[in-house]
């Protein structure tokens, strides 16, 4: 028994690095510049069509800076940078996941005040990201439930149509889809960032080997039944430390994949997970999807690539002095709201 045992998990630990190695190779054909920059949804609004290609064009000339809030508080950490660094950030980052336990209407009432504060952005010229901690469908809102631990055997009814699990999940996601064509109908372009850190086993998508399936039943629900053509698609994975995977063995691949993130903590800005991360892209942008510490001029220097990044909830102070959020702020290529507008105006003309 322990020797055919170990023989499956051989066999499966070569199938993983074959895939891996397949992805790499796959991805060393760079797209055509143009086709870089155009959605992966073929219907996608124009509002998302000239948010990517503005992405597109600024990658290795500037980074957008970016300021992630709570679901609670969609306003509280972006309006405390501003007044530490006297700017907004170029981009807002928000949350549509339910993690406190909050009752269904308390999620309603939380939902749409990120939905107005994110309008309100918008109409000021900055950009939306969205975020969806979502706990394990079919069970209560709450943090213990995003990183609940499932196995293979359990997470494969999730992705598998017909099950009770696959009900719940769908059920979760045309939830959500009812705030996203909020945005839709009030023409803006969001950068969905769902399912992020799926190559860590720390929620309960994570290190699955089928993850993929997970992320093509979404897709699929998002545009082709809900219509939600406002969205543009990130992968966001972790940085491949020890705790997670490389990046190739979660990867969708481009056709379902508008803009690839990154999430790199402790200040470990490594080379490696920046040219990774590029060698995948295929041209496509690419960006730090969540950090703590803000990275230095020297790191930016050495990876000019970064279009955009998104200091992580509190972790802006916890993990930053305001000295340092002034200086990163105010660096000569890291865009700020105001930078931004007459930017993208620019880029326009």
């Amino acid at each position: 028994m322990k020797k055919r045992r170990k023989s499956r998990l051989v066999l499966k630990a070569a199938v993983i690095c074959l895939l891996s190695v397949f992805l790499f190779a796959e991805s060393q054909h760079s797209l055509p510049a143009d086709a870089a920059a155009l959605p992966v949804n073929a219907n996608a609004s124009q509002e998302a069509r000239s948010l990517l290609s503005y992405l597109s064009s600024i990658s290795g000339k500037q980074l957008i800076t970016g300021q992630h809030d709570y679901l609670e508080s969609p306003d509280e950490l972006n309006n405390k940078l501003r007044t530490i660094s006297g700017s907004y950030a170029g981009l807002h980052g928000y949350e549509l996941g339910a993690i406190s336990n909050q009752s269904a209407e308390e999620m309603a009432r939380q939902r749409n005040n990120v939905i107005s504060s994110a309008i309100q952005w918008d109409r000021k010229g900055g950009i939306v990201a969205m975020t969806f901690h979502q706990p394990l469908p079919g069970t209560a809102r709450t943090w213990k439930n995003v990183q609940t631990k499932v196995t293979q055997e359990q997470f494969d009814k999730y992705v598998t149509p017909g099950t009770q699990e696959y009900n719940h999940l769908i059920a979760d996601l045309d939830d959500v889809a009812v705030y996203l064509k909020k945005l839709r109908d009030a023409n803006v372009p969001v950068l969905w960032r769902p399912y992020h850190e799926m190559n860590g086993d720390w929620f309960w998508w994570g290190k699955k080997n089928n993850f993929n399936q997970l992320w093509d039943i979404m897709y699929d629900r998002f545009v082709n039944v809900h219509h939600l053509n406002n969205l543009i698609w990130v992968w966001n994975p972790n940085a491949p430390n020890p705790y997670s995977a490389p990046y190739a063995t979660v990867f969708p691949g481009l056709a379902k994949v508008d803009i690839l993130a990154a999430d790199i903590y402790d200040n470990d800005f490594q080379d490696s997970y920046y040219q990774g991360l590029l060698a995948l892209s295929g041209g496509k942008p690419v960006a730090i999807g969540e950090n703590g510490q803000m990275p230095s001029a020297e790191v930016l220097a050495k990876q000019p690539k970064w279009v955009y990044i998104m200091t992580f909830g509190k972790l802006l102070t916890e993990q930053n002095s305001n000295s340092d959020i002034k200086t990163f702020m105010n660096a000569n290529n890291t865009l700020t709201l105001p930078e931004l507008v007459k930017n993208r105006e620019a880029a326009s003309k």
